[in-house]
């Protein structure tokens, strides 16, 4: 059952791409040519930090705007506390499920690939860059962004209340333009490079959806035929482009990625341009609503309620799933048991975590705190 105040939709669309993470995180099974990668520019990340900047927008706008800016501060600082705890926990379980693997499996490359190496050659330099976020591991690497966006996101609301939520938009978008331009991202620490989502460019996504509330709420659903049209053909395009024309064009998606700007460290504008399309057509067609009906729904806004739950668990499950399939190799029947009984999972532990109040009870220890 939805919390008073919560907003289905969004935690429907939550659901579903936590969902699509999960499949995606275990690369190679059958279920990943459902998911949207397949079929266009932009992928579950997007969808994720969108929907982060427009589900804290409704937490937290209006409180800021109306005083409580300290209030929400507070709140925002204990958010990114629990962030960066539950990020250093599951990495450091991601590393003994990947060397339990590598132990049982006798298959060594399981801790050569996507940072997880330094554990291995460098144990205390890589715990000291784990600690500092200056080490992050393939698919355990969007908690550091959101931490950072979080933190960010107290001066995007700030600008907003002082000039408007038009003036934060164009600020959000002169530092993706200036990280662009310039090539700013935050170095990585001991192995030498950059964030693989850098949160300079990301930010003006969260900004996008904070935005998006703002300047929608009390507006009635946008129905712009031409936006519409206009929005799906990009789509169509993007479609008709990764697949390479439906297999009839070889070739189309390379070239397309050589001039659409796709980057996805970056956050590319033809990411951008993709995304933006997809959420206005969704939006503006009031697909979620469609959804009500069907068996789906209503479970896939019990993942989206507990996002943070869900998340935590499906990459601890997408990090056994990967060893599973490494030393196993991809078998229909391994890739349905292992997505099947990941997805059941997820959703008894969303229905725990929503029996218990899991939730409720972080906020009243939050509140305990700040009232010493």
């Amino acid at each position: 059952m939805s919390r008073p105040g919560r907003r289905d939709s969004i935690d429907f669309w939550r659901g579903l791409v936590l969902s699509f993470i999960f499949i995606n995180h275990i690369p190679g099974n059958l279920f990943e040519i459902l998911t949207p990668k397949n079929y266009g520019f932009s992928d579950s990340a997007e969808a994720f930090v969108f929907l982060s900047g427009v589900s804290l927008a409704f937490a937290y706008a209006n409180r800021f705007a109306d005083g409580r800016a300290a209030q929400v501060i507070q709140s925002l600082s204990w958010r990114v506390g629990k962030l960066y705890g539950i990020h250093i926990f599951l990495s450091i379980a991601a590393i003994a499920i990947f060397a339990t693997g590598a132990t049982l499996g006798q298959d060594d490359g399981l801790m050569n690939v996507h940072g997880r190496e330094l554990f291995a050659d460098d144990p205390w330099a890589a715990l000291a860059g784990l600690l500092s976020l200056g080490h992050q591991l393939g698919y355990f690497n969007i908690l550091p962004l959101y931490i950072v966006l979080i933190a960010l996101l107290t001066v995007q609301l700030s600008i907003a209340r002082i000039a408007g939520p038009w003036p934060m938009l164009a600020a959000a978008f002169a530092l993706y333009a200036a990280a662009r331009l310039f090539g700013w991202n935050i170095p990585t620490w001991p192995m030498r490079g950059t964030w693989f989502f850098n949160p300079l460019t990301w930010q003006f996504l969260m900004a996008t959806g904070l935005a998006s509330v703002i300047l929608l709420r009390g507006v009635a659903r946008p129905a712009n035929p031409p936006l519409l049209v206009a929005a799906a053909l990009v789509l169509f395009g993007g479609a008709l482009s990764v697949t390479d024309g439906l297999s009839l064009l070889p070739g189309l998606q390379d070239w397309t990625r050589g001039w659409a700007d796709l980057d996805k460290t970056s956050l590319g504008l033809g990411r951008l341009v993709h995304f933006a399309a997809l959420a206005y057509l969704l939006y503006g067609l009031g697909v979620a609503a469609w959804f009500k009906k069907w068996p789906i729904y209503a479970p896939l806004c019990l993942l989206g309620r507990n996002s943070l739950t869900v998340f935590a668990i499906l990459s601890l499950l997408a990090g056994v799933g990967q060893v599973f399939t490494t030393i196993l190799g991809h078998t229909a029947a391994l890739d349905m048991l292992l997505i099947g009984s990941g997805l059941a999972i997820l959703l008894g532990a969303a229905w725990l975590s929503e029996a218990w109040s899991l939730p409720e009870a972080f906020d009243r220890a939050r509140l305990r705190v700040g009232h010493r």
